[in-house]
């Protein structure tokens, strides 16, 4: 236990989705460690409300546009006034880069996560995420195990009508799609229509997921496959975990999204192209590394492997392939 009295603690992650997801067990060490402490977290507007729903933080802020002088010169005296006393950076990108250089040289205690390398445009469209080594060494705190559990995310509201799959007219056994918002870096429409359309005639409904610029992708689907439920910018991150962990499984080409299902237990099957490989983390999955265009991927194919997971309810099989009906597991 690293503080003998309550202390103002601030923890700084500004990144993506992935890299926040990443980092919950490096959160859970901190809280950990500085059980008394009152933790503030700093992060973006679109994770202000799932960081909300942590256990680990007393209070959660989003960063403002540090662009806008008037709003950075206010937002740097808000910090100051605050006095924290130890600083976790565990992004080190440019803007918690900024906040210190404005803190001062006699600002507080800082540590500090290893820069990520820039992304080459070969690789995904999510960002390497920040090495946390340097930072956990310095600091001394204790990671238990690092594969992420965001438990606590569905937990934080899973009493509330929309945190549950009858929400969105969900009903049955249903698996989830998650492409990436790069469209050349994703599975093709006709693969996820194929994917659905079997998906369907088992008796398993097709949920399409993640943000609101994928509609116009989850049109081209639905195009060929009416039995799809586009929930493409229709819930928030609190909500899609709730629907992931109760998915039968999810498919995906490397969707920030897809980290989050990974985390609340999801299983299923990540599309990751060779010259880009995607760093998927979790309990059951399957990698099916496409030599050159994802669009060469059958459904046919992904389902199958889909099967023999046994991801598939029982009884439900390949359609005119009785060899392939799954087996309870």
């Amino acid at each position: 236990m690293l503080g003998r009295k309550q202390s103002n603690i601030l923890i700084i992650k500004t990144d993506g989705l992935s890299a926040f997801v990443a980092a919950d067990p490096v959160m859970q060490a901190i809280r950990d460690a500085h059980p008394k402490a009152r933790i503030s977290f700093l992060t973006t507007p679109g994770l202000q409300r799932i960081a909300r729903a942590s256990p680990y933080f007393d209070q959660v802020a989003a960063l403002p546009d540090l662009r806008d002088r008037e709003a950075r010169k206010d937002f740097i005296r808000q910090l100051k006034a605050s006095k924290f006393e130890l600083v976790y950076d565990l992004s080190n990108d440019e803007e918690a880069r900024r906040l210190r250089a404005a803190m001062g040289p006699f600002g507080p205690k800082w540590h500090q996560a290893e820069a990520a390398p820039k992304p080459s445009k070969r690789e995904s469209r999510s960002a390497p995420a920040p090495n946390l080594d340097p930072l956990i060494a310095a600091s001394a705190i204790e990671v238990n195990g690092w594969l992420p559990d965001l438990g606590w995310a569905v937990a934080a509201r899973k009493d509330s009508a929309n945190m549950q799959p009858s929400w969105y007219g969900v009903s049955g056994p249903f698996g989830l799609l998650l492409p990436g918002e790069a469209a050349d870096r994703r599975w093709s429409a006709a693969g996820y229509a194929g994917l659905a359309a079997q998906m369907s005639r088992s008796s398993i409904m097709p949920v399409l997921a993640g943000p609101k610029s994928l509609h116009g992708f989850g049109d081209e689907i639905a195009n060929e496959t009416p039995q799809l439920v586009d929930l493409a910018g229709k819930t928030d991150l609190l909500q899609l975990a709730a629907l992931a962990q109760e998915a039968a499984f999810f498919v995906s080409d490397g969707a920030e999204e897809m980290q989050l299902a990974l985390a609340v237990g999801c299983e299923g099957v990540v599309i990751s192209p060779a010259k880009a490989p995607i760093t998927a983390d979790g309990r059951h999955i399957v990698t099916m590394t496409a030599p050159a265009d994802l669009g060469a991927v059958e459904p046919g194919f992904v389902w199958r492997t889909l099967v023999n997971m046994g991801l598939v309810p029982s009884g439900e099989g390949v359609e005119g392939d009785p060899r392939m009906t799954a087996q309870a597991r």
